[in-house]
This record gives C-alpha cells, structure tokens and sequence, in this order.
C-alpha cells in the first residue's frame, strides 16, 4: 500500500505576502530630518538673532531667537531606505545667505557683507 503524501504551493502566496508587506512599508513609513543649533556670526562669535531660516525642502520656516537658537524638522513619506535631505538657507540683512544641507545639530557661522 502506497501512503501519497498531499502538498501544498505556498509560492505563490509567498510572493504576494511579502509583496503586500513592502507596499505597506513605503505607504507607511514617515520620517524626518531635523536641524538645530546656534547662528553666529563668523568674526565676531557672538549669536544673531532674527536670522531668517527657511527648510527649502519643504514649507517650515522660522527666525533665530535673541540666543542665535534655531530649530526645524521637516516630514517626509515613504523614508525607505532614507528620508531625503533637508536643506536649510540662514538669510539676515546685512550677511551672506548660507546654505546648508542635513546641518544636525551643527552651529551655523554667518560672513558679513563687505
């Protein structure tokens, strides 16, 4: 007596789980990219206050406090496998305009116009 042994292709079903699975990660996954610290300006050392500071990479924009102190965050969709870059102009009346891209926690040093 032959004992018949009944299997199953799961194959199929594997393929579509674990597309279902990446799908739902892109759709799901939100992040950000922050930046902040202290804007100086470059000779002097000493904080300025109301440097216009604007994330170009998205809609958030704010001025430096009397301490020189910024902080901005911006959020992005579908971070897989990394946000992109958050990039962040510094403008003041009377200084260069800087750019910078991903600063962190980094202090930004401001060059006056000559």
């Amino acid at each position: 007596m032959k004992i018949r042994v009944l299997t199953f292709n799961y194959s199929g079903y594997y393929k579509i789980w674990v597309f279902l699975i990446i799908t739902m990660l892109f759709i799901n996954c939100n992040g950000y990219r922050c930046a902040n610290g202290v804007i100086y300006d470059s000779t002097t050392k000493l904080p300025l206050d109301s440097v216009h500071c604007i994330v170009l990479t998205g809609n958030e924009e704010q001025f430096s406090d009397s301490l020189g102190r910024y902080s901005l965050c911006n959020s992005y969709s579908g971070c897989i496998p990394d946000c992109p870059d958050i990039e962040i102009e510094y403008s003041k009346k009377g200084y260069k305009t800087k750019r910078a891209i991903n600063p962190g926690k980094e202090n930004i040093y401001l060059d006056k116009e000559q």
